[in-house]
């Protein structure tokens, strides 16, 4: 068998990227029932404790978030 491979790419040279930011998704949501309800509002007061957590434990370690480039 005679396969023709395709010659490697050449490798560039480093770089550091840009620090990630963070995602805000807003939406509205149309007849949800009062169950729907109560289930998005415990989930949200879930996930908003989580961040406030990993921001508490990221403050303590003594990194400073700024909005600077």
């Amino acid at each position: 068998m005679n396969e023709r491979k395709k010659p490697l790419r050449a490798v560039r040279e480093p770089f550091v990227v840009q620090e990630a930011t963070g995602v805000a998704i807003r939406d509205r949501f149309k007849d949800l029932t009062p169950q729907d309800e109560k289930v998005l509002r415990l989930v949200g007061a879930h996930m908003g404790g989580l961040a406030g957590a990993d921001l508490a434990l990221y403050s303590r370690a003594g990194f400073e978030r700024t909005n600077d480039s």
